[in-house]
């Protein structure tokens, strides 16, 4: 008599975006005094039009600034960069070696009715944002100045399984001190804001240029 074996039945997630979420801890000070130097750069400087309506966008020479808040700030992407990328070692032990990276940072200042237009950014590795500052919203507005990321498959909109979210962007509301990673090719947009003050965020452009373990290349890739 032959006994039939268990049927083995799992589910596999795939396809999934990594969403790096981090929340430094008593960064009010440093927070503080990168507000005042983006301030004062916005005086002095006319600054370019990229995502932006309205508000104003630096050029992308942030992380050369001077002071100790912006070498703060640096700081926090290395390790934010060291960590996403070891990702791909999960529960195996750290090997010490670091990923090298080439950083491309702009400041943004958002006020009342600016928002950031759908985009994402080609030839870039991650997307780094870091919330400085947030003004005061007014209330009631929905989605009031909200980062939303989009689900990168088109099809995933089309019918959906009842139960199931597929295709539903990611809402994040922002707070002073997070600072999120992610594929720079996912489409993101801005809602716009509404309220007093500004909203003073960090958007950083990372390229890894030398990942250690990787193959080298022939001269032919």
């Amino acid at each position: 008599m032959n006994v039939m074996s268990p049927t083995e039945t799992r589910v596999e997630m795939t396809f999934a975006v990594p969403l790096l979420v981090r929340r430094i801890p008593d960064c009010a000070a440093t927070n503080e005094g990168l507000r005042q130097i983006i301030l004062e750069h916005e005086a002095k400087e006319s600054g370019t039009t990229k995502s932006n309506f309205g508000g104003w966008h630096s050029d992308g020479n942030m992380l050369k600034w001077e002071g100790e808040p912006v070498a703060q700030l640096r700081r926090w992407v290395d390790e934010s960069i060291q960590h996403i990328s070891r990702m791909p070692k999960q529960g195996k032990p750290d090997d010490g070696k670091r990923v090298k990276f080439a950083a491309t940072a702009w400041a943004n200042i958002n006020r009342d009715g600016n928002y950031n237009n759908l985009h994402n950014h080609p030839r870039q590795h991650w997307a780094l944002v870091y919330y400085v500052s947030l003004g005061t919203e007014t209330p009631g507005v929905k989605n009031n100045g909200r980062l939303e990321i989009r689900d990168p498959r088109p099809g995933s909109r089309f019918y959906n399984p009842p139960g199931f979210k597929f295709g539903v962007s990611k809402i994040v509301t922002p707070e002073p001190g997070m600072l999120l990673i992610f594929p720079a090719w996912v489409e993101h947009w801005v809602h716009p804001f509404r309220g007093t003050g500004e909203r003073i965020s960090i958007a950083i452009n990372i390229r890894v240029t030398d990942e250690p373990g990787a193959k080298k290349k022939s001269d032919y890739d």
